[in-house]
């Protein structure tokens, strides 16, 4: 559960003896651009409010979502890293069986097990095909209905890690074609990376109330290290996990962080564009390669194949790491099959290098 992540640029630092900083990391599907302007200089100024507890409940960040979409500030929750809400509703919620839809992150069948509920996986979703949400309707409705209801559903859109998209208005008519008392858990960390709110969320919609939607700062703003995201829902399940919030669950200057990035929309366009190209230019640069296929997807980071290589995921990764690179082996992914990896965009410089290395090995 705990090292099947990309981003652990430490143990590899460790052994190359290297900063972590000079790893070349693109496992971790951050955005790779310098923060915004002023935004160093906000940090240190507002240093000193380190010496005060933080705000108890974020309300300023759950103030500034609100507006954005046009909600009260009531229907969201924030804590520490999407990663504590994945953990925490399968066990206040306590669903009676909960169904995963795969292939996708690991973290969601690990959370239904600490909690003890039972997991059903459906799919496999997994190869960028148009009738993926035909297919998933097809699968949920073949499902007895007496088993969906009062169970929890996990979906990654865009999916981690093929990027696989399905859109806000055909994800509606999926939830509305099931029971109300099925409670969908729609995990939108990446959904900035494939285009503005009105595009690409389904908070832009009327939301139903038997939705729970996780959103990700650490993505799109490349601040994994504060460790803060955000929990929307309405109706009951928002009053009921009201009640279970931890007060003070957000450390100040993530906050402080947060509120200066969510006031600057322009800074998610020039990464979510800027991460495009680049994806393109890998994208290009590996189907050059004999054997290396892409899996389409409409997220930043890109899903190779490396089944007609004759190399390992394993063995490519391990041979990167020791010139300091680190890619995402896909190996833990439930849901895939063959040998995949997962690449996410640097800066064109870094891009190139990892281009040249990836050929050097494979001509090996």
């Amino acid at each position: 559960m705990l090292f099947g992540h990309g981003g652990d640029v430490y143990s590899i630092a460790e052994k190359l003896g290297i900063e972590p900083g000079e790893v070349l990391d693109f496992s971790s599907n951050c955005s790779p651009l310098p923060y915004p302007k002023g935004f160093h200089e906000y940090l240190c100024n507002n240093i000193d409010q380190m010496h005060l507890l933080p705000e108890v409940d974020s309300k300023t960040i759950r103030t500034i979502l609100a507006n954005r979409y046009n909600l009260s500030h009531e229907n969201f929750l924030i804590g520490n890293g999407t990663t504590e809400w994945i953990f925490a509703i399968p066990r206040l919620l306590m669903p009676k069986r909960a169904f995963i839809c795969l292939p996708t992150y690991a973290d969601y069948e690990d959370a239904c097990k600490a909690a003890g509920v039972e997991v059903q996986f459906v799919g496999t979703f997994s190869d960028g095909s148009k009738k993926t949400t035909q297919r998933l309707v097809a699968e949920l409705l073949s499902i007895d209905r007496k088993d969906l209801e009062g169970a929890l559903l996990f979906l990654c859109n865009p999916n981690n890690p093929t990027g696989l998209f399905i859109e806000p208005d055909e994800l509606l008519e999926v939830i509305k074609a099931l029971p109300v008392t099925l409670t969908w858990l729609i995990d939108e960390a990446y959904a900035p990376f494939v285009a503005e709110d009105e595009k690409s969320s389904i908070l832009s919609r009327d939301m139903p109330k038997n939705l729970i939607v996780l959103r990700s700062f650490s993505k799109i703003y490349g601040v994994p290290g504060i460790r803060i995201g955000c929990l929307v829902s309405k109706g009951a399940i928002i009053k009921a996990l009201w009640e279970e919030l931890r007060p003070w669950s957000v450390n100040r200057m993530a906050q402080l962080a947060v509120s200066f990035l969510l006031n600057r929309p322009d800074f998610e366009e020039t990464v979510r564009e800027y991460c495009k190209t680049e994806k393109n230019n890998i994208v290009t640069g590996l189907k050059q390669i004999e054997g290396i296929s892409y899996v389409p997807g409409r997220c930043h980071f890109a899903m190779f194949s490396l089944d007609e290589t004759g190399i390992s995921a394993e063995d490519l990764t391990e041979r990167l790491k020791e010139k300091g690179i680190l890619i995402r082996n896909c190996a833990n992914f439930k849901g895939l099959s063959g040998e995949n990896i997962r690449i996410s965009p640097r800066l064109s410089e870094d891009n190139l290098k990892l281009l040249l290395e990836i050929g050097e090995i494979l001509r090996d």
